[in-house]
């Protein structure tokens, strides 16, 4: 039999106990919590085919009939911010959602633990809001996230455990801006940074504007890998099959782009796939050329302050990549070497540089500066290597001072040979032995000729 692949499984678990005639129904993450609020309340209950990463549009038609939506997808933090994600698909006005907390886990916890999820259910809140709050109204949020520390902070990244330490990790609805030296490697180290986050299950979308969709995907292929594939091609298809199952999309402009087009298919990508990180290489090709009349600078920080709506508007993390200014090569970049005004820095919550040490002889030494950061405030620098063999960038490893500790160790080899001296003397002994020999021969031979 043929079975689909994961992402191409599109079904709501329990629609076919749904009736023509139910109103209300109840969308859990899991079949078991589908089960749980099914056997407790009696109220009609689906499950999602992909749990809190993915509400697939095709999904919708099904759930129209329904005149209130209860969002019952987790215990978690995750869980809470897919409720307010699937909710503004479903209309905000129809859904309400149930906070997630220790007295509201998930469905089946809360079945085992004898709680009435009936009660539950009433007590979830209309995910339809005001435009002023109180913080009686914040005070479970505030609570949620001093309690869920590390799931605030964000997706961790495995191949930068360095970027975690100081920005703690992948948050939705933040704005980064990214810098660096032309080529310094800008556009290589975000499609790592991205691919690792897409490999954790971060929906991703590629705007790539600046290079073609082939050489990106190559890129990243060989990043994914870990190797290069042109000297192994027996093994492409085996890394093109696991890495056609990562949820990364890409654009399909090249050049300079009208920002209102690709803030549509943005819109479009985020309602259809879910993304969760948008990254843009680069703000440059944002500025078309119809705007040559108007303050380049004034388009610019137009354009920034689209991306910042969106961001925070469709919970999705924008990454920005926006070339320096033009400056001396042995000159440190700064915040303030961003292209453009200042708005890019003041709208940003994080700012990445990638410095560049030029060399004589050799490409140079790379670093990644984080010089904003607005969830905790800590900034700070570490070093990168770049293995060309991968193309990809890691911290060095301490494996280097053992490097200095085995030259040492030479040293010593050198000093038990030192030891071993003696042998090669009576080596030297023996020559010299040959040597006097050969000198006393020849008076040897005339004493022989006279006889």
């Amino acid at each position: 039999a043929t079975v689909p692949k994961c992402s191409s499984y599109y079904n709501l678990f329990g629609l076919a106990l749904v009736s023509c005639s139910d109103s209300e129904v109840v969308v859990t993450g899991c079949e078991l919590d589908t089960l749980a609020v099914t056997q407790a309340t009696g109220v009609p209950s689906v499950a999602l085919p992909r749990g809190v990463s993915c509400l697939p549009p095709v999904l919708l038609p099904y759930l129209e009939q329904f005149k209130r939506v209860t969002l019952w997808l987790g215990g978690d933090i995750r869980s809470w911010e897919a409720s307010k994600i699937f909710s503004r698909k479903l209309g905000l006005r129809r859904c309400s959602l149930v906070r997630p907390g220790e007295s509201q886990p998930c469905p089946l916890e809360a079945l085992s633990r004898g709680s009435n999820l009936g009660h539950i259910m009433k007590a979830s809140i209309p995910a339809a809001h005001k435009s002023i709050v109180s913080f009686k109204q914040l005070r479970e949020d505030v609570y949620g996230e001093l309690v869920n520390t590390d799931q605030v902070a964000g997706v961790k990244w495995t191949r930068f455990p360095e970027l975690n330490r100081i920005l703690k990790g992948h948050r939705k609805g933040e704005l980064t801006v990214f810098t660096g030296p032309t080529g310094s490697g800008k556009t290589t180290f975000i499609s790592e940074l991205a691919l690792d986050l897409c490999m954790q299950g971060v929906n991703t979308l590629w705007g790539s504007f600046e290079i073609n969709n082939v050489r990106l995907a190559k890129i990243m292929l060989t990043q994914f890998a870990m190797q290069r594939l042109e000297e192994n091609l027996e093994h492409y298809d085996f890394w093109a099959d696991k890495f056609e199952e990562l949820p990364l999309y890409f654009m399909t402009f090249h050049g300079q782009q009208n920002i209102k087009t690709v803030l549509d298919t943005m819109q479009h990508a985020v309602y259809m796939y879910d993304i969760n990180h948008v990254v843009i290489d680069n703000l440059q090709f944002m500025m078309g050329h119809e705007n040559l009349s108007v303050d380049k600078f004034a388009v610019q920080d137009l354009i920034i302050g689209a991306f910042r709506k969106f961001a925070t508007n469709s919970s999705c993390h924008i990454t920005l990549i926006i070339h320096p200014r033009k400056e001396e090569d042995d000159r440190e970049l700064q915040t303030a070497s961003i292209f453009g005004s200042a708005k890019a820095s003041q709208e940003a919550d994080n700012v990445l540089i990638l410095q560049e040490k030029k060399m004589v002889t050799c490409p140079g030494r790379r670093s990644l500066q984080v010089t904003k950061n607005r969830f905790d405030g800590d900034v700070g620098i570490f070093p990168l290597d770049f293995i060309k063999t991968s193309l990809t960038f890691s911290s060095p490893m301490k494996g280097k001072h053992k490097l200095k500790k085995v030259a040492g160790k030479s040293e010593t080899e050198e000093d038990n040979q030192g030891k071993v001296a003696p042998s090669k003397k009576d080596e030297g002994k023996k020559e010299k032995a040959t040597k006097k020999a050969t000198v006393k021969n020849p008076p040897s031979e005339n004493e022989t000729n006279k006889k």
